[in-house]
């Protein structure tokens, strides 16, 4: 099944196995931790003495505390960077099997910091100013002790340059599954539009 959050695929195994440790804590609790993990994605590091205290309260140990900081994290950034709405997160996080006061806590959190996220993920996109310059060549690889035929690229962008170029290597079978998910993504794009 396609969840928007997980940006139109299918949810990925781990968070799935994270749902059920996200249903330990109460949802008040949850709450409280999501809060404090939204804060730290734009602001200041997350504090572990707080999470700490919310799992020892939940009888969580360490490692699974660690895993539902990074679970909460991922549905965050995710939902944000995906521009979903809270009332399909909050449908999303239920069909998952995560209850509707969890749900309602984690989406609750999500409307909070929107704003915040989408700046941040704005901010930290890789993006290149100005022109972009490029260049190709055919390279020889070695590939499990043979020598192949492969196709360099470099990029470099900005006016003037900063920095090297951004160099890719890649065989031909890579160069031609770059093509074809690009060729999607600009029809994809251009269906938007």
């Amino acid at each position: 099944m396609r969840f928007r959050f997980c940006w139109d695929i299918d949810c990925p195994d781990w968070l799935l196995a994270e749902i059920a440790t996200l249903s330990k804590l109460s949802s008040v609790k949850l709450r409280l931790l999501a809060a404090a993990v939204a804060k730290s994605c734009y602001g200041p590091a997350l504090s572990y003495d707080v999470v700490t205290k919310l799992a020892n309260d939940a009888k969580l140990g360490e490692s699974q505390a660690h895993a539902v900081v990074a679970a909460i994290r991922w549905v965050l950034e995710s939902a944000a960077g995906a521009v979903v709405a809270a009332g399909v997160l909050d449908s999303e996080l239920q069909q998952l099997g995560l209850p509707k006061e969890h749900a309602a806590a984690l989406t609750k959190v999500y409307s909070d910091h929107h704003h915040e996220l989408l700046r941040r993920l704005h901010d930290t996109s890789l993006k290149v100013g100005g022109d972009i310059s490029w260049s190709c060549k055919v390279v020889g690889v070695s590939v499990g002790g043979n020598q192949k035929a492969a196709v360099q690229l470099s990029l470099q962008g900005g006016q003037p340059p900063t920095g090297p170029p951004t160099t890719l290597t890649l065989t031909p079978a890579q160069l031609h599954a770059l093509i074809h998910e690009l060729t999607e993504a600009r029809q994809l794009m251009e269906s938007v539009h």
